[in-house]
């Protein structure tokens, strides 16, 4: 009899172990699936709606390029290149700093500018909601989550903004200097190929030295631009990295080419 009974005190205690586990499981699990929910949250549409774009073009027309060509003057090869664009586009540079997206803005133009988003690392630009919001309405920044579950869903987004004619600024490589001209990841083809827009390569130089890695204030100096011819996406995802990777160093050599002029 007495064995029976501790029997049956071992059992009920092992029951309620497993429901603590299982319960301490589920927690986990609500937690996880709310943080995730939270950072699919983080885009901020209210940016892109009129008023936003309207504000944004104001700080862009009145502050960044006036500030731009006050502290860098950009110089800009190949702007011609963009004639040809018919529609959205998207465009990828090469990574030398935190001041690439200003260049790239200034170096487009207001009319590219109007309908263009910039993919900002989420982890970086997006820890701060108030740092989040200030890229998004100045820059036109959305996030991008570079890796883990979320960056499926990152570029899910850029696909639908794409579909709705929102051109896309993207930085390949993933990683700031020299090698940023190739060794490009594969997002920037997944969003070209499947939504058929043109791949336009711009080459920066002269940023690493305006604004070297682990400075925060910009030192005075002139940067060059390059834009290249946009790149017909093709149906085959490795076959367009291959080729933006070739315009872009065909781009970086002709603005060598001007600079040693």
């Amino acid at each position: 009899m007495q064995e029976a009974a501790e029997v049956a005190k071992d059992r009920v205690a092992d029951v309620r172990e497993r429901a603590a586990d299982a319960a301490a499981t589920a927690k986990e699990r609500v937690h996880e699936v709310a943080e995730t929910a939270r950072r699919r949250r983080i885009d901020m549409p209210w940016s892109r709606s009129l008023p936003a774009r309207m504000v944004r073009g104001v700080v862009q027309r009145g502050v960044l390029v006036p500030a731009l060509s006050f502290i860098s003057p950009v110089n800009v090869i190949g702007k011609r290149n963009l004639r040809t664009l018919k529609g959205p586009a998207m465009f990828i540079a090469n990574h030398q700093s935190h001041f690439d997206a200003p260049v790239c803005l200034s170096a487009l133009g207001g009319k590219v500018r109007k309908r263009l988003v910039i993919a900002a690392a989420a982890d970086y630009f997006y820890k701060s909601d108030m740092v989040g919001a200030a890229a998004s309405v100045a820059l036109g920044t959305v996030p991008f989550h570079r890796s883990g579950g979320l960056s499926r869903s990152s570029l899910e987004l850029l696909k639908s903004l794409a579909g709705e004619g929102w051109s896309v600024l993207m930085f390949p490589s993933g990683t700031r200097g020299v090698s940023s001209v190739t060794g490009f990841k594969k997002g920037f083809a997944y969003v070209a190929v499947d939504k058929q827009i043109p791949v336009v390569p711009i080459y920066l130089h002269g940023l690493d030295e305006v604004m070297p890695k682990g400075a925060w204030v910009p030192l005075p100096g002139g940067v060059a631009v390059g834009i290249g011819a946009p790149i017909p996406p093709g149906d085959d995802y490795d076959d367009l990295v291959r080729r933006a990777e070739a315009a872009m160093l065909g781009v970086q050599a002709l603005v060598r080419r001007w600079e040693a002029a």
